[in-house]
């Protein structure tokens, strides 16, 4: 079928004034670019989309998420206003009571901060038990990065006083400085408890990966990530692709601590630069430190003082010779590396490690890999020169500057908490950064992220770094043909050229004609998958 569209601003993204009158769509790809005559002429037969004065452009891309984890939104009770302990156990308690929730299953909840509750800390398992003490009952944090589980959880989890922190993680204790008291920090010391949440949690996947997606679409990403995925994962995303549930492109990244050797020879139909059934394996992930606002990245100057102590850096999460091994995997295997890395220390050891191993591969293709650096929170701009040499790609989780960067400011000071999510060092480097909001810790608003980038202005009202600013049309580029270049298909995707895909997007509003605060809640009206309306407002 053929589609033209019209009567609208079309925003094509091959370079800032770049328009024109028509685009064809045509058996999943752009067909035809120009003038609405000539494109009557090429496409007489067509379906005619009269745009209405809308925004055509090309579909959004998401280059760092978890797909998987954004089933919070319909499965859990949503934390993120609740100002105190008292409302956690409130809004947790409604939640159980509304889905009539049981002791073989689980009360989850999501995105709490503690950086917004009136205590200043995180729950323990003592508040938690007053949401159930016969059911499981965990709180997420904000970054994913913590979490909080009642004592009936931690029964069934099995951690104990006896029970050691693991290598880059942490369990919170009690007063006698032994007995766990809930808190959980990290990947390595959560995963024993999503063991045991996952465990419980009963859902019709195949209903619910529908809803998952329209997390997604609702916001115009045509291709998203789960940027860290389990063998569970990765078995059930192939289920989904096998039976033709997947609408929109989802890149996977098999995650450090798996067995990923395993994971790539069972599920080797997707491991290639094609997609089947719209999934593909697009490289491999690891984890270097933590969260800058749960004090938990790592740094090479010190938080200002808290419960820590006088010097405290926060904490890598990983051995250079660990690094190095799994850097040479995916190297030597072909595989684009994804490396979560907030602090500037543990950029620092990816840079490092990472030249080490791309010098020690014998890969021919090694320099086309594009290793990301996801999230940047702290890098620097010496960080940023040294990115070009090894083709790295920064991944910048730019709404931290509105959400996070007061409490930035209160950890590392006016001049590095000020110059949080440098976008303007990435691009003066020559660099091809991309955005993310790293679903589920925030809903995947892209356009809030290029907003977030151009204003720089935090919750409370503070003007960060002013230098860092950037254009709203190099923000669009971070989420459109940079984030393509990111998974090297640039050649489909991410601008509206004859050609490539037809993944497009349709916003209420130009947003190089609206003025900057509109940018951040563009309503998105309709997107589309290869000329096929995935999702409709």
């Amino acid at each position: 079928m053929k589609k033209l569209y019209f009567n609208g601003d079309i925003l094509p993204m091959t370079g800032e004034g770049d328009t024109f009158e028509a685009l064809v769509a045509e058996d999943g790809v752009i067909a035809f670019t120009g003038s609405l005559a000539d494109a009557r002429a090429f496409a007489a037969d067509a379906e005619e989309v009269d745009l209405d004065g809308a925004c055509l452009m090309p579909g959004l891309i998401d280059p760092h998420s978890h797909i998987a984890g954004s089933n919070q939104y319909v499965v859990a009770a949503q934390l993120e206003n609740c100002k105190s302990f008292d409302e956690i156990v409130e809004t947790m308690k409604a939640f159980a009571e509304l889905n009539n929730i049981g002791p073989d299953s689980v009360i989850m909840g999501v995105s709490y901060d503690q950086n917004s509750l009136v205590e200043g800390k995180h729950p323990n398992r003592h508040v938690l038990d007053q949401v159930s003490t016969e059911i499981p009952v965990v709180a997420i944090h904000a970054s994913s990065h913590m979490l909080v589980a009642n004592t009936r959880l931690l029964e069934l989890t099995g951690i104990t006083a006896e029970t050691a922190d693991p290598e880059g993680g942490r369990y919170g204790r009690e007063a006698d400085g032994v007995t766990p008291d809930g808190y959980c920090e990290e990947p390595n010391a959560m995963w024993p408890v999503f063991g045991q949440v996952q465990s419980r949690q009963k859902f019709d996947m195949d209903q619910l990966i529908i809803q998952m997606q329209q997390v997604y679409t609702e916001h115009g990403i045509t291709t998203c990530q789960e940027g860290a995925t389990t063998a569970d994962q990765l078995a059930m995303f192939a289920g989904f692709a096998k039976k033709g549930l997947l609408k929109m492109d989802v890149v996977s990244y098999p995650m450090h601590g798996e067995d990923v050797d395993k994971m790539l020879a069972d599920y080797a139909e997707f491991d290639s630069r094609d997609y089947t059934g719209h999934l593909r394996i697009g490289g491999l992930k690891m984890f270097f430190d933590g969260s800058p606002q749960g004090r938990t990245a790592w740094m090479t100057e010190p938080y200002a003082p808290g419960d820590e102590g006088e010097g405290y850096c926060g904490y890598g999460t990983i051995s250079d010779d660990d690094a190095y091994d799994y850097m040479r995997k995916a190297i030597d295997g072909n595989h684009q590396l994804l490396a979560h890395t907030n602090g500037d220390a543990a950029a620092d050891q990816y840079l490092r490690v990472y030249k080490r191993a791309l010098a020690d591969s014998p890969n021919e293709a090694k320099h086309e890999l594009r290793p990301v650096m996801i999230h940047c929170q702290t890098a620097r701009r010496d960080q940023y020169e040294q990115m070009p040499e090894i083709h790295m790609i920064p991944s910048i989780f730019t709404n931290h500057i509105w959400y996070w960067a007061d409490v930035h400011l209160k950890n590392f000071g006016p001049v590095r908490g000020g110059r949080v999510s440098a976008v303007r060092d990435a691009l003066d480097c020559g660099l091809t950064p991309t955005f993310h909001t790293d679903c589920p810790v925030l809903r995947p608003n892209l356009f809030e992220s290029v907003w977030c980038a151009a204003k720089r202005v935090t919750k409370n009202g503070v003007q960060l770094d002013e230098d860092q600013k950037i254009s709203v049309y190099e923000g669009l580029e971070c989420i459109t043909k940079n984030g393509a270049f990111q998974y090297g298909e640039e050649d489909r995707k991410g601008t509206l050229e004859v050609g490539k895909l037809a993944d497009l997007c349709i916003v209420e509003k130009n947003p190089l004609k609206v003025e900057l605060d509109e940018v951040r809640d563009l309503k998105v009206l309709e997107t589309i998958k290869e000329g096929e309306t995935i999702w409709k407002a």
